[in-house]
């Protein structure tokens, strides 16, 4: 007995030592793990000392030391509180807030060559055992992160959630991931470079899903191919996977096919992938419990069926920005759970189907920038109060829409009506007293024509709103007083824009200080008054400041530099203001981006100061009275400039040579201005470069050749000598080309034609002689031709019968939309950042050409030279008939070949020229009748065949000839019928040398009046011009530049035909 009771004892402590070893072990083996753990998470840490210095990394995990405590006290860690073992690891973002200099650092983080910031590896990670959650998002973490030990991955066995998402990983990590079977979160968007190159990646098609994932992103990764399911048993696998978000890839449409048994999926994801083709509408019949689709960006065509009503889980669906076409189906209206609809950037066109207003549950409806027509019913508007963001802009509604439908709708937050028509209104005063349930925070009426029959007055129910954040009543023909009280009313408004109105007053701010406005657009108004000193005290945080086209007057205050620390965009063009500007405009602002200060007053040598702005990119001073020199000492000043525009000023001196240093200058206009001397090298980068109307003389440097990339090339108005250089030859990019008025000598190049491109060509008033080159009609394009007033000889190419005006348009101004995104966002299924219009803004010069049209030097700015077709020749020694091969220019608008030589007959075929509107052949040696014919043309307005020797019966006096007068005919005796006083019936006709033998003027006129008051005339209009001279500095510089040019114009004729013959002789 006792000895079965010792065996018993030993027995027991033979168990009781082997737990104990056990015990031991245990203990060791955790003791050790935990260590490991604690080196692990060192090692991460010791890792950031590879990250680049412009962080501050010394700050980073302050708590993470060896020396510190237990390691699951330390920030950003988290334990299982029974084991002690780290179970998530929420290290995402790392390096917000840390930057050094936060402008440098986002530069570095997007565009850094190696794609990387934290060189970290995943070898660190494979120690944390139980480790359930790994964010490792937005740290830019680079290859080397899955670069070693990739076989022992799949150790996170308990790995539930991973996020990598907005790092730079590049290699394919797929096969790696699949063996994570125990993921249920995998988030791998925006992991590489795609949106920076936009080139495909990797194919995701080895990548076997894991089993158990519910959640999978894999945005923004240009990823191609399909996705294959772990197991054999693929259908309850596929039961699992529930969220789907796969936008900004490469997919096509079989990857829709490849994801037909995942019959549990309610949310899927497919915007801005290959999609293209006829809607997958039957693809995906078999998602029964699909609650949320996107698929939006992905160039789907054809229309919507209206089976679409099987989707009866639907709750939120977003087809924008396709090209989707028809009308809407009546099956929308059987998605009773549907609360958010977006359908907008299509071709949608009918009536919106009246059973919408079945949705009761629908909050998000956005339709815009689609056709859809009609009339907006009110029971649709009336029923749906559950909305909460209404987007119905850039449709072809009509009719009036009253905005008391929305009265009820207590949950409403935004509404958007931007009309592109004149028949759209929008009534807000009827019926009277009404008061709104709503409390808006972004409202935009833009182009509605709101109250048009209460005489334009403001919505008054805008006196009842105290949350709006942004507020766009542009281009409605408002009045009254400037609205001030929107700004005490609303505290929390940012964005305001009430631009292109008839608000009148004067300008001052109540305004009641608000630290919120971002942005304020009053511009095309009737405001008068000065600009506020203390416009900083009551707008201290405005980045976008517009007041341009209004009647503001006096200096601009010095106070408005002290708004440099958030402003980037300000305008104060078109208003009446005067005097210097503020040297703190240049040098305080160091956010400014466009600073527009054109068609004011202002005076002072602005550009001989310090100029210290540095990210300013587009500056206007045009159409002011500024002086001086431009300065010698800015070359770093303005470093990221792209459009100097200083013309229509009295700059003086010369251009200086820094500019051929600015590398991002695209366009240049210095216009009108005074400038002379040797034209320099200008930037290589230029696209647009005018420097006429100034006074360089000298021959064009040869070192021009060097823009090739330059499209609008105005040299006219200079003094510029000797010939064209070869290098414009180069130029073959060139859409517009002026070197017009200068002293240019030799002949029209035969390179010319090789300038395919151009379309408007100005050499007129130089002294180019010879024949008109054949290579000029190589240019296909040309539409606007000036060789007026040189030497050419020879006849006109018939081939010129190929200027035309082109079909595509190239002089329309860079006009940019401006938006602008207020703090309100809808938070729903779709998220939508709320993005408002705030207007076009020009990001270049427009051209501007002058030509001469019935008899007068026009000027054509902008998009006028798309649609103007023209062709000068006059005052030239042309020779030979008009080609018959002219009246083939059905397009033309001016022709001009007065002050020539031609001979021949008017050709009849010119009745072709069915746009012409200014037709001139006079002074010529013309003969013949003047065709029948051309009473056809309808359009022309002045028509000229003066001082030729033409003869015969003159055409009808009928639609537009019988607006001609007798002028356009004289110097022709044999003419004869209306508006002439010959008649037709008498053939006898006074000879030429009767006419000149008649002294008529003896008998009737009193010879010592004539002279006495011919005398005295005269000294009025001399003492006249005088004056005039005295008065205008402009034209007493023309004045000036006329004499000169009279001057060069005798030397070279007495050189020519005296100098030149005495020394051949000799």
């Amino acid at each position: 007995m006792e000895s079965l009771c010792l065996m018993k004892h030993k027995r027991s402590l033979l168990i009781f030592m082997m737990l104990l070893v056990f015990m031991v072990d245990w203990i060791q083996g955790t003791y050790v793990e935990l260590e490991d753990e604690r080196k692990a998470l060192l090692q991460i840490k010791a890792s950031l000392a590879d990250v680049p210095n412009i962080f501050n990394v010394e700050k980073l995990l302050p708590t993470w030391v060896d020396h510190g405590g237990k390691h699951c006290e330390w920030e950003r860690v988290k334990c299982n509180t029974t084991s002690g073992y780290v179970t998530d690891l929420p290290l995402g973002d790392m390096f917000s807030n840390m930057a050094a200099d936060d402008l440098y650092s986002s530069s570095y983080r997007w565009n850094h060559d190696e794609g990387m910031i934290w060189p970290l590896n995943i070898s660190f990670f494979i120690h944390f055992k139980e480790l359930r959650t790994l964010d490792l998002s937005w740290n830019y973490i680079g290859n080397t992160f899955m670069s070693t030990e990739l076989e022992r991955l799949p150790g996170l066995k308990k790995l539930e959630t991973l996020n990598l998402s907005c790092n730079f990983i590049e290699t394919n990590i797929f096969s790696s991931l699949s063996e994570l079977t125990s993921l249920t979160n995998l988030d791998l968007s925006f992991i590489n470079r795609f949106r920076r190159l936009f080139l495909p990646t990797h194919d995701i098609s080895e990548f076997r899903v894991p089993e158990n994932l519910e959640v999978l992103n894999l945005s923004g990764n240009g990823y191609f191919g399909t996705l294959q399911m772990q197991g054999s048993e693929s259908v309850s696998i596929s039961k699992k996977l529930k969220i789907l978000i796969l936008q900004e890839n490469q997919f096509n449409e079989s990857v829709v096919t490849s994801l037909s048994a995942l019959g549990s999926l309610q949310i899927l994801d497919l915007s801005s992938n290959l999609l293209s083709g006829l809607f997958l509408f039957q693809a995906l019949a078999s998602f029964h419990r699909l609650q949320v689709i996107d698929f939006s960006d992905c160039s789907f065509v054809g229309s919507i069926p209206s089976t679409i009503k099987s989707l009866s889980f639907l709750k939120a669906i977003s087809l924008k920005h396709n090209l989707l076409s028809g009308s809407l189906p009546d099956g929308f209206c059987d998605l009773r759970n549907l609360r958010e609809l977006d359908l907008s950037y299509n071709m949608f066109d009918g009536n919106l189907p009246t059973c919408f207003n079945r949705l009761s549950s629908l909050k998000y409806f956005d339709i815009s920038s689609n056709q859809f027509t009609g009339i907006i019913q009110p029971s649709l508007i009336l029923n749906l109060t559950s909305l909460e963001y209404v987007e119905f802009s850039h449709n072809k509604f009509e009719g009036s829409l009253s905005f008391s439908l929305f009265s009820n709708h207590s949950k409403l937050k935004v509404v958007e009506f931007v009309s592109d028509n004149d028949v759209f209104e929008v009534e807000t005063e009827e019926p009277i007293g009404w008061t709104p349930m709503f409390q808006l925070e972004a409202l935009t009426l833009l182009n509605c024509n709101i109250n048009r029959r209460k005489g334009n007055v403001i919505p008054g129910f805008l006196l009842s709103q105290h949350k709006l954040k942004e507020l766009d009543m542009s281009h409605n023909s408002l009045n009254g007083q400037l609205p001030n009280w929107l700004i005490r009313n609303n505290t929390m408004l940012e964005i305001l824009s009430i631009r292109d109105n008839s608000f009148d007053g004067t300008f001052r701010i109540p305004f009641y200080r608000n630290s919120y406005i971002r942005w304020l657009n009053l511009s095309g108004n009737r405001i008068k008054g000065t600009i506020p000193e203390d416009i900083r005290k009551f707008l201290p945080y405005i980045s976008y400041l517009n007041l341009s086209r209004n009647f503001l007057d006096g200096n601009i205050p010095s106070s408005i530099s002290d708004l440099g620390k958030y402003l980037d965009t300000l305008d104060l063009s078109q208003n009446k203001l005067f005097g210097e500007v503020p040297t703190g405009l240049f040098t305080n602002l160091s956010k400014l981006f466009i600073l527009k200060l054109s068609k004011n007053s202002l005076d002072g040598e602005i550009l001989s100061g310090n100029l210290s702005s540095g990210p300013l990119e587009v500056l206007h001073l045009d159409n002011n009275c500024f002086t001086g020199e431009i300065g010698n000492k800015h070359m770093s000043a303005l470093p990221n400039l792209r459009l100097l525009d200083i013309s229509n000023n009295r700059f003086t001196a010369l251009i200086p040579s820094w500019i051929s240093n600015m590398s991002y200058l695209n366009g240049l206009t210095v216009r009108n201005n005074w400038l002379g001397g040797q034209l320099p090298c200008v930037a290589s980068s230029l696209e647009f470069l005018d420097i006429s109307q100034n006074h360089f003389s000298g021959s064009i440097p040869s070192c021009l050749k060097l823009l090739e990339g330059l499209k609008h090339f105005y040299l006219g108005g200079n003094k510029f000598t000797g010939s064209i250089p070869k290098s414009f030859g180069n130029l073959t990019k060139v859409l517009a080309l002026d070197i017009g008025q200068n002293y240019l000598t030799g002949k029209v190049p035969d390179f010319i034609g090789n300038l395919s491109n151009l379309r408007v060509l100005v050499m007129g008033k130089n002294k180019f002689r010879g024949y008109i080159p054949k290579q000029l009609c190589q240019l296909v394009d040309l539409s606007l031709i000036d060789l007026s007033s040189n030497f050419l000889s020879g006849p006109i190419p018939s081939c010129l019968k190929n200027i035309t005006r082109p079909s595509y348009q190239a002089f329309i101004p860079d006009n940019q939309q401006s938006y602008f995104a207020s703090s309100y966002s809808y938070k729903g299924d779709l998220e939508r950042q709320h993005i408002s219009e705030g207007g076009m803004f020009t990001m270049w010069q427009q051209d501007q050409v002058m030509f001469t049209t019935k008899s007068l030097a026009l000027n054509y700015k902008g998009g006028v030279l798309d649609i103007m077709s023209g062709l000068d020749l006059s005052c030239n020694k042309l020779t030979g008939d008009i080609p018959e091969e002219l009246g083939l220019l059905t397009e033309i608008r001016v022709l001009n070949l007065s002050f020539n030589l031609l001979t021949g007959t008017i050709p009849a075929n010119f009745s072709n020229l069915i746009n012409i509107e200014s037709l001139d052949l006079s002074s010529n040696n013309l003969t013949g009748n003047i065709p029948s014919e051309l009473i056809k043309l309808n359009s022309l307005a002045s028509f000229n065949v003066s001082y030729n020797n033409l003869s015969g019966r003159l055409p009808e006096m009928k639609a537009q000839f019988s607006t001609f007068t007798k002028k356009s005919y004289e110097g022709n005796p044999l003419l004869c019928g209306p508006p002439l006083e010959n008649d037709c019936t008498n053939e006898s006709h006074p000879s030429t040398e009767d006419r000149t033998d008649e002294k008529w003027f003896d008998d009737h006129i009193d010879m010592a009046s004539f002279k006495g008051s011919f005398g005295s005339a005269l000294f009025v209009f001399v003492l006249g011009f005088v004056a005039l001279l005295y008065i205008n500095p402009y034209w007493r510089r023309r004045w000036l530049d006329f004499v000169e040019e009279c001057m060069y114009t005798f030397f070279y004729l007495f050189y020519d035909f005296v100098m030149k013959p005495f020394y051949s002789i000799n």
